[in-house]
């Protein structure tokens, strides 16, 4: 079973998820962040809701809680939610709201800012290294943090199956030549942070993983048998290495499961989802520093990400003035 520890205990969160590949993490959110959250993702999920009922059914499909809490006026942004599948291979019964980074301030500024998490994946994720043929007198030390790869809302529906198990750092063909016998801090390159937007259990679909699969070898055949839920409370999140093999569990019951999904990736990594085509200049210059760089937006030192030689920040906020 998935062990749970405090966000605010970094030690332990971390020591738990170099043991487990994974840990749940109690008080991340508060409610009414949660709820927000919620709204922020509504009028993308129930648009494109209706897009998918179109084309895979002649009556709509099951109704979402989110549809519940749809804004009132969401016409501009239908054409646009609309074509948000990403994948033909996401069921009609699953739907996706992307680009949730830029989407959702509170998922953006509170949540992904705060100071534990931030401490727990720069252990992990971040790089520091000195290139052996620099002069010791002029090498400088290098440090990227890690950036985001991905943001999105799912919905999972009634009648799901389960996924197959998996390692979400495939997409950058990591290979897992050996086992490990403890592990390798630098060894992964990637993180999932998976927030419950409903209380998620076991019948509804909660990401099933198997503890301690970080360390195995690829060679090793991943059982389902040996997959348990990371069932979640409302307010808890659920953080993982992108090498824990995991799946979305199969939902039985009547009613959609939604969870909010953040990964992040090691700085000098194409992150998974392309985002950077769609935030406009006004949008990232609403948001935080922190916010910017985690986006890449800001200079990696000593030059990891320049834009015209300097920070994209700066040369957004030069053409502003111009």
């Amino acid at each position: 079973m998935a062990r749970r520890v405090d966000l605010n205990d970094i030690k332990e969160a971390i020591q738990t998820i170099e043991e487990d590949g994974g840990v749940i993490l109690t008080k991340f959110s508060g409610i009414a962040d949660i709820e927000k959250v919620n709204r922020d993702a509504a009028p993308f999920i129930s648009t494109i809701m209706t897009d998918v009922s179109v084309s895979f059914h002649s009556s709509p499909i099951t109704h979402s809680p989110l549809e519940d809490i749809c804004h009132p006026k969401v016409s501009h942004i239908i054409d646009e939610a609309s074509h948000q599948r990403a994948s033909k291979a996401l069921p009609p019964e699953t739907t996706r709201c992307t680009r949730l980074f830029g989407r959702s301030t509170t998922a953006r500024e509170t949540w992904l800012q705060q100071p534990s998490l931030q401490a727990i994946l720069k252990h992990f994720l971040r790089t520091v290294s000195k290139p052996d043929h620099w002069k010791e007198e002029d090498a400088a030390r290098l440090a990227t943090d890690p950036i985001l790869s991905a943001a999105s809302t799912l919905s999972i529906g009634p009648d799901v199956k389960a996924q197959s198990l998996h390692r979400d750092d495939f997409i950058w063909q990591q290979t897992h030549k050996t086992e490990q016998k403890t592990y390798n801090l630098g060894s992964d390159v990637g993180m999932g942070l998976l927030v419950a937007g409903v209380k998620t259990t076991k019948s509804n679909g909660a990401t099933l993983f198997v503890p301690g699969s970080h360390l195995w070898a690829g060679s090793r055949p991943m059982m389902m048998e040996e997959a348990e839920p990371a069932e979640l409370e409302v307010g808890e999140a659920f953080l993982f290495l992108a090498s824990t093999a995991h799946a979305g569990g199969a939902n039985i019951t009547e009613h959609s499961r939604t969870v909010h999904g953040f990964f992040f990736c090691r700085s000098y990594l194409r992150p998974e989802e392309n985002q950077h085509l769609w935030w406009t200049k006004d949008e990232v210059l609403q948001w935080s520093i922190a916010a910017q760089k985690q986006a890449g937006y800001l200079i990696d030192h000593p030059f990891l990400g320049y834009c015209d030689e300097t920070d994209p920040i700066t040369n957004f906020r030069a053409n502003e003035k111009a």
